[in-house]
């Protein structure tokens, strides 16, 4: 089989970028919740910006489009995912208080890895 033809038959991700999808939907179930209810979000993480809403809505938006390109293995995809995890580290630096900004750049960036991982193994796929 030619690599075109290959990358024509691919259809699915695989099981890891697939897992690494569902991890991103399950984790966005939690945006518009804890954007109709700030007072949630403010008790585990202190006083927020007031532009956290913002964020957290543009970060949705985005989020859907990476599920969407990441299904049908678009590279822009992988582009917008690379924008997402650039911006969440100096958002994040403003956002959290010092305690919670070790456990929130350590997340993001063994977040970051699995994706890039995920991703570098479908590579050939994505167009």
């Amino acid at each position: 089989m030619k690599k075109t033809e290959q990358k024509q038959t691919k259809k699915h991700p695989g099981k890891f970028l697939t897992i690494m999808i569902l991890f991103l939907i399950i984790g966005d179930i939690q945006i518009p919740y804890y954007m109709a209810n700030p007072d949630k979000l403010s008790a585990i993480y202190g006083s927020l910006p007031s532009w956290y809403p913002l964020y957290a809505g543009l970060g949705l938006l985005s989020n859907v489009a990476i599920i969407y390109g990441m299904w049908k293995f678009k590279k822009w995809a992988v582009y917008i995912l690379i924008a997402y995890f650039a911006s969440k580290v100096p958002s994040e630096l403003f956002m959290f208080q010092p305690a919670q900004q070790m456990a929130t750049m350590i997340t993001t960036v063994v977040g970051a890895g699995l994706w890039f991982w995920a991703i570098k193994r479908e590579w050939k796929h994505f167009s």
